[in-house]
């Protein structure tokens, strides 16, 4: 399975919907921001605009997809390997969601994982019901490379498929016509920086629920994230209009964290007219200043998955 371990990477960059930091500061009475000097600078956003990350490879109807794992309901798998673990995922019954389907014991060679769906059907997700696959004893294995030739097999009683009852996020980020697995073991992404309680964390943008944002930032579109509502996941706050030079983004979470998720609801924030922004870089900065009335917060119905895949202390 590809790996996303959590540690602090130089190669990542600021996503285009943010704008940076200026120095932080508690807005006065009046609405214009006053500094201390007791208070830090803001840690500094990485100036990179692409990560590597590792990639597994998995066949749908024949040709081979490219994905990368992240996310797992699983604190066992997520140990072994090396990737978040995150409660909030389970946002349906596994056997809901897509299958993915992963060959245990006896395999024909260099056997891929195999896809149930991909980006541009109507049921595809980034999240999938992990489902082992085990030939029968003295059954010579084939290449698996279709959904339907798996269940077909299986009805034929010369496989067994067994839910596991794990999701894992696993965002499919490249669809392609070659039937071949390619060697490359890692791929190149752009990354959106933020803040959470000051220092910086990396995402990768893969999914979001809007039609319109993913034709904008080239990345999946799917419906079928929206099994529970936005508001049900961690607030991802956007900055729109005016904002302190660079402000990236600012989550309302991260992994580690009880209510961590890979999915979040976009929150827009916007400074209120007359008001000096400042560089936001916690949620609850957000929160208070929105109750003084120095911006406003206006939750969205678009869902992103966006995996933190790096955190910097």
């Amino acid at each position: 399975m590809s790996r996303f371990p959590l540690r602090a990477s130089a190669a990542l960059a600021v996503l285009a919907l943010a704008a940076a930091a200026c120095s932080s500061g508690s807005p006065t009475a009046g609405g214009s921001p006053s500094k201390s000097s007791s208070e830090s600078p803001p840690a500094p956003i990485p100036t990179a605009k692409t990560v590597s990350q590792p990639v597994t490879y998995g066949y749908y109807d024949g040709h081979v997809d490219t994905m990368i794992s992240t996310d797992v309901t699983d604190k066992g798998q997520s140990s072994a390997q090396h990737i978040n673990y995150s409660a909030a995922l389970a946002i349906a019954p596994p056997n809901t969601l897509p299958a993915l389907y992963m060959v245990k014991g006896a395999a024909a060679p260099h056997q891929p994982f195999v896809f149930s769906t991909e980006p541009g059907e109507s049921d595809y997700t980034p999240l999938w019901d992990e489902v082992t696959v085990q030939w029968k004893s003295g059954v010579k294995p084939v290449l698996l490379v279709k959904d339907d030739q798996v269940k077909a097999l299986a009805q034929q009683g010369k496989l067994t498929i067994t839910p596991t009852n794990i999701i894992l996020n696993c965002p499919i980020v490249r669809v392609s016509s070659s039937h071949t697995i390619p060697t490359a073991t890692t791929i190149t992404l752009p990354p959106t920086y933020g803040y959470y309680d000051g220092h910086v964390d990396t995402m990768l943008s893969t999914d979001v629920t809007s039609r319109a944002q993913a034709k904008a930032q080239h990345i999946n579109f799917t419906s079928a994230l929206t099994t529970k509502p936005a508001s049900s996941f961690p607030s991802l706050y956007i900055v729109h209009g005016t904002a302190a030079p660079g402000q990236p983004v600012v989550f309302g979470s991260e992994p580690g964290e009880s209510d961590y998720s890979p999915l979040w609801q976009e929150v827009t924030v916007t400074w209120k007219p007359g008001v000096t922004p400042v560089t936001l870089v916690k949620d609850d900065q957000v929160k208070e200043l929105a109750s003084k009335g120095q911006l406003t917060m206006t939750p969205t119905p678009v869902i992103l998955n966006c995996p933190i895949v790096a955190v910097m202390a």
